[in-house]
């Protein structure tokens, strides 16, 4: 019976053409909410792609654009955190109200089932029904015919004895109407016997279909009760079940939503990352330009202390030199002045004819009056080494120099070197 109405289900049009509708009106108005889902989506993330290309065109400097990058990138990987946990709870919940829905079909299934089941019962129970009837039905009429048949047996009885009754006077009918009358008795009271037997027999047997009617009477009670039970639970289940769906299409919905900002989501974070490791190369690159800017500037900072150390130390031999000018200066005025009065001398000599003598004590003269001059300057070994070194440019007519003391310090500059070499060839030359 079941296959029977499973296959009139699945043949039954109307049905079918109703489903297909649903259906097809079901995908249509699921395919429009994603259009326009799709189309809030695409909204949206222009709306925040726009914002925060403002925000930053808003500001100059790199660090804050880091800091501000940084900040969304940590509220979208929050709101993304969160829609993960919604979407795991939705999803969690979709799976629990698919798994009611499955539980809720299958129990839909037991009770049609049953249903079907008690259906068949119910059917065989008004067939049983019909059929005791039918046997009751046939009973009567047998008990009746029955008793029509022992009543005309009893009237045909009864006319017999009267007519026995009648012809009494005679002896012989005496004798035989006491032989017939003790015969009838043996029938009637057999036949008595029979009918009470008959009589014992079809009560217990309506008594027996009467138990069996209440017997089964019973049962389909039972059963009605049961299938009206299973039908209004099997409602509730349907009603139940249409719910779920309804929630279901809600949540997929709702889930096809946080999918979708979820792919927003990332892909905003995708673009934070992009620029966030655009920023921080440029950062990496900005860190390690400073880091060769400090390690130029601090070079330059050690030059520029070895320049002023230079410096000094050139200005502090500037100091000296100048000094040692001066020495050989007053020593210079002081040659000319000796050389302009031994010339004098020399004059005045060549013209008493002496030339010779003369020249010896001037000679002698000028010695003494150099080693005077020596020893009232107290010429140093610096001082010598400078005469020897102006000997040297001079064309060598000085003896051979003196093994010079190695000289500390940075060079002196050139400036200095030519005044010096200048200042020592104008004494040689005023000395000739």
């Amino acid at each position: 019976m079941s296959k029977k109405n499973k296959g009139k289900k699945m043949a039954d049009p109307n049905e079918t053409s109703k489903l297909l509708a649903a259906k097809i009106s079901q995908l249509e108005q699921d395919a429009a909410g994603e259009k326009d889902q799709e189309q809030e989506i695409e909204r949206e993330v222009k709306k925040a792609t726009r914002d925060l290309n403002q925000l930053l065109s808003n500001i100059e400097s790199p660090m804050t654009r880091l800091e501000t990058v940084h900040k969304k990138y940590t509220e979208l990987l929050a709101d993304m955190k969160k829609l993960d946990r919604d979407y795991a709870k939705s999803k969690k919940r979709a799976d629990q109200l698919q798994k009611d829905q499955d539980k809720g079909k299958s129990e839909l299934n037991k009770t049609v089932t049953m249903k079907d089941k008690l259906e068949k019962l119910c059917r065989e129970l008004t067939k049983e029904n019909k059929k005791v009837k039918d046997e009751n039905k046939k009973l009567e009429e047998t008990e009746k015919k029955a008793r029509l048949i022992v009543n005309e047996r009893l009237d045909s009885l009864l006319y017999d004895i009267q007519d026995v009754m009648a012809a009494k006077g005679n002896p012989r009918n005496e004798k035989l109407d006491i032989d017939l009358d003790e015969a009838l008795r043996a029938k009637i009271k057999t036949i008595g016997e029979k009918f009470e037997m008959r009589e014992l027999h079809y009560k217990a047997l309506l008594r027996s279909k009467d138990a069996e009617i209440q017997c089964l009477t019973a049962k389909y009670e039972e059963q009605r009760r049961a299938a009206e039970n299973e039908a209004a639970r099997c409602r509730a289940l349907s009603s139940q079940v249409s719910t779920f769906s309804h929630t279901e299409a809600e949540l997929r919905s709702q889930l096809n939503i946080y999918v979708e900002k979820f792919k927003q989501v990332e892909d905003t974070l995708n673009n934070s990352n992009e620029l966030f490791l655009t920023f921080r190369k440029e950062m990496e690159e900005m860190s390690k330009k400073t880091k060769r800017l400090e390690k130029e500037n601090l070079t330059l900072t050690r030059k520029h202390d070895q320049t002023n150390r230079n410096i000094l130390e050139m200005a502090e031999e500037r100091t000296r030199n100048h000094e040692e000018l001066e020495k050989w200066r007053k020593k210079s005025q002081h040659l000319e002045a000796l050389c302009r009065r031994m010339q004098a001398q020399g004059r005045g000599q060549g013209l008493t004819g002496q030339l010779n003598g003369d020249d010896e004590g001037t000679e002698s003269e000028y010695d003494e009056d150099y080693e005077d001059d020596e020893d009232d300057e107290g010429i140093s070994d610096d001082e010598y080494e400078l005469d020897n070194s102006e000997n040297d440019i001079n064309g060598g007519r000085s003896a051979p120099q003196a093994t010079e003391k190695p000289v500390f310090g940075p060079p002196p500059p050139p400036n200095l070197l030519e005044a010096r070499a200048n200042g020592n060839k104008a004494m040689i030359n005023g000395c000739h």
